[in-house]
């Protein structure tokens, strides 16, 4: 018996097309299922960028709520070379005048004139830090003393001069100086040596003398903190005696100067303002003392050294009198910092007539930069026109095309649409203006904004008016700023049991399901096929055997026909 080796061939059937045409109706529901995934497909991929834009408008909201974004401030000075002003978000807008009286400096002093590597001699300075008690007043002093003797008769006997000098002297020592008995003691003694000076023969004479016999360091004793020694041994330059004091790191810096030729030693406060003040005394190493307490006019404190005294910043902020340590104002104002850079007063504290005092105060100004803020509310604006944009494409119809949205007559994006718009319709009580319109964000046919801005800019320049509209808080989601309600609605919809969330996880589900279902389907008709194919073949069996005995019997038949005749 012949073997079959193809399904049909002993039937004479077409078994594959019957095969194929009964799996195809078999798999005929895999149609809708793949149309519905891919409709579920495009929805995830709709929502996710649903989400997206939300996700942006919120993030604008939320930075709309936080006070920084209202609270940006611009600084400037009338003259920079004055004083500069920088502030921060807790700064108030407003002007100011400035004087500068007087620039915060460090105390400064030299030595005299020493070989370049010769050596300062053994012995010990002590160095102690502290406020010097200053005749501030002494200028002044000198100018009632002189203008006291110059106005007497210069013919006058010697003796009215003297007490004349001597009577400006005592009155200035009590006014100016408090009677301070160390600071009063040192100007009489100044006041007799001019007095008695041999060579005054006149008022005008007398006058002279005293200012040049008053020593010209102004400072008269230390009020003393802690205090440092430092040893020097007969080897040492003033290079290595620097390296000692400055090893000690005790708010004094030493250096050396070199002229060319010769050294000096240099003496530094480490930090600015009267406090950091500093004396230097010495039994052995006098070339190197400033003691002008004990010691006026000798060593570092004679009048060829220049010696410099620590002294505060002193300034006037509208005509208010404030003092620094240092050049930088940073608590007078909340949030401004002020950086002195040059004194604007002439004279300052001179009461003379001659030399009177001369002011030229700057003006400081800080004002709101409604920059960032115009550019919050337009960052707003386009993040939802984005997303109304795209909400309005995915539930529109196209009566020309006769095409549905993908999410047309869909609830949870229809409602939300409609959420969104019914918000920016509402209004924010409390604020100056209270809805969007009124600072000229203004809604269209489509849901979308377009900016006045003619009223924006009216609105960011109208104080806070921008500030509360987005930023009113009265505990209800309804009446709130924008920027609260905006921040509320994003937090709940993108949240894990929210609006959006909850959709995509529906969708996902519905998506999984779907690829179960085409599975099984698939697997069905896979088994439906091979029970077909089974039978068929079976069939071919059988119809095979059948016909060769069929061939079989009518060679028998025909062979039996032969032999009868």
């Amino acid at each position: 018996m012949a073997t079959i080796s193809s399904v049909g061939i002993g039937s004479g059937l077409d078994v594959n097309s019957i095969v194929s045409q009964l799996v195809a109706l078999e798999k005929q529901p895999l149609k809708t299922l793949a149309l519905k995934a891919t409709n579920a497909t495009n929805q995830i991929s709709a929502y996710a960028q649903i989400k997206s834009q939300m996700t942006a408008l919120t993030d604008v909201a939320s930075r709309l709520a936080v006070p920084a974004a209202w609270s940006a401030r611009n600084a400037s000075s009338s003259n920079s070379s004055v004083a500069t002003i920088t502030t921060t978000s807790t700064s108030n807008a407003t002007a100011f005048t400035l004087d500068v009286d007087q620039m915060a400096t460090k105390q400064s002093v030299t030595s005299a004139a020493m070989t370049s590597g010769g050596f300062v001699g053994a012995g010990t300075l002590t160095i102690a830090l502290g406020s010097w008690t200053t005749v501030g007043a002494l200028t002044t002093f000198k100018s009632a003393a002189v203008a006291a003797a110059q106005a007497a008769d210069v013919n006058a006997p010697i003796a009215l001069s003297k007490a004349t000098i001597a009577n400006a002297a005592l009155v200035q020592a009590n006014t100016d100086l408090a009677a301070n008995p160390a600071v009063q003691s040192y100007i009489d003694a100044q006041s007799l040596a001019a007095t008695t000076a041999a060579s005054a023969q006149t008022a005008s004479d007398a006058a002279a003398a005293l200012a040049a016999a008053t020593d010209a360091t102004d400072v008269v004793g230390l009020t003393a903190g802690a205090s440092i020694s430092v040893n020097a041994v007969a080897t040492d330059t003033l290079t290595t005696l620097a390296a000692k004091i400055n090893s000690q790191n005790a708010g004094v810096i030493a250096s050396v100067f070199n002229d060319g030729t010769n050294d000096r030693l240099m003496l530094t406060s480490k930090d600015f303002g009267a406090a950091a003040g500093f004396r230097v005394q010495s039994t052995a190493l006098t070339g190197l003392v400033f003691d002008p307490e004990n010691h006026s006019g000798t060593g570092m404190a004679a009048a060829s050294n220049l010696p410099v005294v620590g002294q505060d910043a002193k300034a006037r902020i509208n005509g208010l009198a404030v003092t620094s340590t240092t050049n930088t104002l940073t608590s007078n104002l909340p949030g401004v910092t002020i950086n002195l850079l040059a004194t604007t007063t002439t004279n300052y504290g001179s009461t003379s007539s001659t030399t009177p005092e001369i002011k030229a105060p700057i003006t400081m100004r800080v004002t709101e930069d409604v920059t960032q803020a115009s550019k919050n509310v337009t960052d707003f604006v386009t993040a939802y026109n984005t997303l109304n944009a795209n909400l309005s494409d995915l539930t529109k119809y196209d009566a020309t095309t006769k095409t549905a949205g993908l999410f047309q007559g869909d609830s949870s994006v229809v409602g939300l649409q409609n959420v969104l718009r019914r918000m920016l319709g509402s209004s924010s009580l409390g604020a100056t203006s209270q809805r969007l319109a009124d600072i000229g964000l203004e809604m269209q046919k489509d849901g979308s904004f377009t900016i006045n801005t003619t009223k924006l800019s009216a609105a960011a320049n109208n104080g806070t008016t921008l500030q509360q509209l987005f930023t009113n808080n009265n505990k209800d989601p309804l009446t709130n700023g924008f920027a609260l309600k905006f921040q509320a609605l994003g937090r709940d919809a993108l949240g894990i049991d929210g609006t959006v969330s909850s959709k995509v996880t529906s969708l996902q589900k519905a998506l999984d399901t779907n690829t179960a279902a085409q599975t099984s389907v698939t697997d069905k008709a896979t088994l439906f096929e091979t029970r077909l194919r089974a039978r068929y073949s079976a069939l071919d069996a059988q119809m095979a055997s059948l016909n060769a005995l069929n061939s079989y019997v009518s060679q028998q038949v025909a062979t039996w026909n032969k032999s009868t005749a």
